[in-house]
């Protein structure tokens, strides 16, 4: 049954993940943008509103109240011709030019994807440096689920964020499909105090037990007793 409260949920859910992200990577900085774009939006519109009376005073008709100055130094009148055909076509040529001379939005334009590695460099679609990559979202949905922790049933493998300093409540967690064509067989590497047992034996043991499943578990140490038993 189609429920409604169900999907504005999910996007209330959606926005909240990608707001909460950009407040949390730029709360020491909005003072800045405030700073610099306040000012930088006064001049542009400005700019847009001198272009539009310069074109009525070159263009005006014969008879009609000629324009004193192409400069207007009032905020809201430059603001409202924003929103003059007139200012939205300077919009429109300033951000194709913008996205002509950017390195983004030539290859967005052009059709040529690349992909920007974590590593820092670009992995190009004809392989000219190679086309090792990490997976991309779309890739791991052919073999992976991920989310959030509470709604996942399968073995925990990690967590992905967009960005590593985000906080852990905008990661998502990865475990395999049922049925991808693999099997579960799963090797963990990793020197003494890597994590292994905090990141993955003591979760696997809890997922176990939530799914109610039978686990054998060998625990030379007895660490794992003393601390989950």
């Amino acid at each position: 049954m189609f429920r409604i409260s169900h999907h504005i949920e999910k996007l209330e859910a959606r926005l909240d993940r990608k707001i909460g992200r950009f407040l949390n990577r730029n709360k020491g900085k909005l003072w800045k943008y405030g700073i610099i774009g306040g000012p930088a939006l006064y001049f542009y519109t400005m700019f847009v509103n001198s272009v539009r009376l310069g074109i009525s005073s070159t263009f005006a008709a014969t008879g009609s109240e000629p324009v004193k100055s192409i400069f207007e130094w009032n905020p809201f009148k430059n603001l409202l011709a924003l929103f003059t055909p007139t200012g939205l076509g300077v919009t429109f040529i300033v951000i194709l030019m913008t996205l002509l001379v950017n390195k983004k939005g030539y290859h967005m334009l052009s059709g040529y994807k690349y992909d920007r590695d974590k590593r820092g460099f670009d992995v190009l679609p004809d392989g000219t440096h190679g086309t090792s990559s990490f997976m991309k979202r779309k890739e791991m949905e052919a073999i992976l689920e991920y989310g959030e922790v509470s709604k996942l049933k399968g073995t925990i493998l990690g967590k992905i964020k967009e960005y590593p300093d985000d906080p852990d409540r905008y990661a998502d967690y990865i475990t395999p499909k049922r049925n991808n064509g693999l099997n579960d067989h799963i090797m963990v590497f990793g020197a003494s105090g890597a994590g292994k047992s905090r990141g993955f034996v003591k979760p696997f043991i809890l997922q176990c037990a939530a799914r109610k499943e039978s686990l054998v578990l060998v625990d030379p140490k007895g660490e794992f007793y003393e601390s989950m038993s």
